[in-house]
């Protein structure tokens, strides 16, 4: 009586892993990947490898002369950015797929000539009034965002997107820049703030209650779009930490620097925030 489950199950699991190695193999060995759309991405040069699994590896991909980026994703992330197309589907601030393969789980998305943080690195002449533009657009994406309930909860530099064309003199003008990476956002739905076991998003553009994972709410993205306010114009050497091996030495985690730096930065703890935290620990 129960080997006839083991066995349903044994074939279930076995047809499941065949399936997700076809899949896998499909985008890895592919030369051209086809959209639901029905229009057809030739797949070039690769953008960004995966630290574990190269069928998530990030593609640059061309389709008409136009350049696209494909990006494979875990089920649950598909269908998260999926329910985000839908509901910001006329959105010129939020960077979400124009097109997908629903059988590969692949989204495919409009190619950005840098993010914020490859832009300011490479160009320490970048004009403020360039810099304000791409934070203006990005303070529009996080204010559409939360009016809909959503909050980010990764804002940091390597998910803004820009481009930008360049003068003769070699200076540089943005056309456009959006607010990506949806893979962590969450939806306010009866609660008013969501509190995890664990931190969320990227250690140095956190809020201090992200570093904690408890009593996050909108005000959190805010917070981390401060801190991209201030890098884009000149505090990075304040907020980036380079010397990982040097915390370590002094038995100190990244955390508890950058909280330490954010506390000196911006003044004493506010008593606000415990009671947001809600755990002192």
């Amino acid at each position: 009586m129960t080997v006839l489950p083991r066995l349903r199950r044994r074939l279930f699991t076995h047809q499941l892993f065949l399936s997700t190695w076809t899949r896998s193999k499909f985008v890895r060995s592919a030369s051209t990947i086809k959209g639901d759309s029905g229009r057809m991405y030739v797949l070039g040069d690769l953008l960004q490898k995966h630290r574990t699994d190269e069928t998530f590896d990030i593609f640059k991909a061309t389709s008409d002369g136009e350049s696209f980026v494909v990006k494979r994703m875990p089920r649950a992330f598909y269908e998260l950015s999926q329910r985000l197309a839908d509901q910001f589907a006329h959105s010129c601030r939020l960077r979400l797929h124009i097109d997908h393969n629903e059988e590969a789980g692949i989204l495919i998305y409009t190619y950005f000539n840098n993010t914020l943080l490859d832009l300011i690195r490479g160009d320490d002449e970048l004009p403020g009034a360039e810099v304000q533009k791409v934070l203006r657009h990005v303070g529009e994406a996080i204010q559409e965002f939360h009016l809909e309930d959503w909050v980010h909860l990764d804002v940091k530099p390597d998910n803004i997107l820009a481009n930008w064309s360049c003068e003769n003199n070699g200076t540089k003008t943005v056309s456009e820049a959006a607010l990506g990476d949806f893979d962590i956002a969450f939806r306010f739905e009866g609660i008013d703030k969501l509190n995890l076991r664990h931190a969320i998003g990227n250690a140095m553009w956190r809020s201090p209650e992200g570093q904690a994972g408890r009593g996050l709410t909108k005000a959190s993205d805010i917070f981390s779009f401060g801190l991209v306010c201030l890098y884009a114009f000149g505090a990075a050497d304040y907020l980036l930490l380079d010397d990982y091996q040097e915390l370590a030495s002094r038995g100190v985690t990244p955390e508890q620097e950058i909280v330490t730096r954010h506390f000196c930065f911006f003044g004493p703890v506010p008593e606000g925030l415990y009671e947001r935290v809600d755990d002192q620990t």
